[in-house]
């Protein structure tokens, strides 16, 4: 049995094992697993400080807001504020639990094989730890569809927020009906929250994270707030900043990968089917007249429940002109290929960066 337990302090992930088996493997031991190389292995392209672009799965960083700490042998991302150590990036990056990373990390820098059980040598815990926590630990992080909803309800899209995203091209049909809304002052609606829900519900579902002055709400002032709905049901919340400002662009609840987006797409015998690149091309391609499903980052990838729900359709993916883009488009490509999925990629024109460039010159947007 693995007990997680979380440092508030240097958003460590501490995992607690229990061996049950012959084989045993020392979890502080994989933990010292140079982080620098296994960042560079999963793609991750950093300066020798170890700063860069943040990889992780549905953050789609213009601006270097991601680092390596040298000192604890973890990682942080100040735009998504994600961070752990270095399982926790193999989790993050693989998609896998926390012992299938241990797997993954031992058998590629230990030499180690047939990983089944693992224990933790706490006498030696002290050499990678940062100062301890005397929070208690936080409970599992997991989505709150009635906590979401409420946020979205008390977040009205505002004039700013309408203006940005008709110059982006949408019209106010499509922003009532994927429900777009905005955060306005988050300081009194996290309060609000709080007083209705309790402080530790919000934790829960990733709402909340320790600012520099005690706890904020992971969304920011004037943020433009995307649910994710699944049968009218909020599942998700993803915030994009109400401009064309890189700097912090996107905020996910904290701890939570996103979800594909607009899954409801899926509920009709349509044909065909595009899948885009994060939340503002599948709008577009909506708004173009499209059927279409999003994948939140270059890096992400379809769960097989979408897959499922993919067979006996035409899919079109259509990614970001730029390396990360295509990628995404040819590995995805490949993925649906191999179970029986018809699928191509079809490459944007030139002078179009993605699905929204597409529309707003479609529109006569573009200056």
């Amino acid at each position: 049995m693995i007990a997680r337990s979380r440092n508030r302090r240097t958003g460590v992930n501490n995992h607690v094992g229990r061996a049950t088996g012959n084989t045993r493997v020392d979890v502080e031991r994989i933990r010292a697993v140079p982080i620098a190389a296994v960042a560079a292995e999963l793609g991750f392209r950093l300066n020798r400080r170890g700063g860069g672009l943040c990889r992780l799965p549905g953050h789609e960083d213009r601006r270097p807001s991601f680092t390596l700490r040298q000192s604890s042998n973890s990682f942080q991302c100040f735009a998504c504020g994600r961070g752990g150590s270095v399982i926790d990036l193999v989790m993050t990056m693989e998609g896998l639990s926390f012992l299938q990373a241990c797997r993954w990390l031992s058998e590629r820098y230990l030499g180690e094989r047939d990983t089944r059980t693992l224990s933790r040598n706490r006498a030696s815990a002290s050499h990678l730890a940062a100062p301890r926590s005397t929070k208690a630990a936080t409970p599992t992080t997991a989505p709150d569809p009635e906590l979401y909803s409420w946020i979205l309800d008390r977040s009205p899209l505002c004039s700013d927020g309408v203006a940005y995203l008709t110059a982006r091209g949408f019209s106010a049909a499509t922003l009532q009906a994927f429900r777009i809304g905005q955060i306005g002052d988050r300081a009194p609606l996290r309060r609000a929250a709080v007083d209705h829900f309790g402080e530790q519900r919000l934790r829960r579902c990733g709402l909340l994270r320790d600012g520099r002055w005690g706890a904020e709400l992971v969304f920011p002032t004037r943020y433009l707030l995307f649910p994710f709905l699944v049968a009218g049901v909020v599942t998700y919340l993803q915030a994009r900043r109400p401009d064309a400002q890189s700097d912090y662009r996107w905020f996910c609840p904290a701890g939570l990968l996103p979800p594909a987006y607009n899954v409801d797409a899926l509920d009709g015998d349509q044909a065909n089917i595009l899948i885009c690149e994060g939340v503002t091309d599948t709008l577009s391609a909506f708004e173009m007249g499209h059927t279409a499903i999003g994948v939140i980052g270059a890096n992400a990838r379809l769960e097989q429940q979408i897959i499922a729900r993919l067979r006996g359709r035409n899919v079109v993916l259509v990614g970001d002109r730029d390396a990360a883009g295509r990628a995404f488009a040819r590995d995805t490509v490949r993925l649906l290929s191999q179970r029986g999925i018809t699928a191509i990629s079809r490459s944007l024109p030139a002078d179009i960066d993605d699905l929204n460039d597409l529309l707003r010159q479609q529109k006569g947007l573009v200056q």
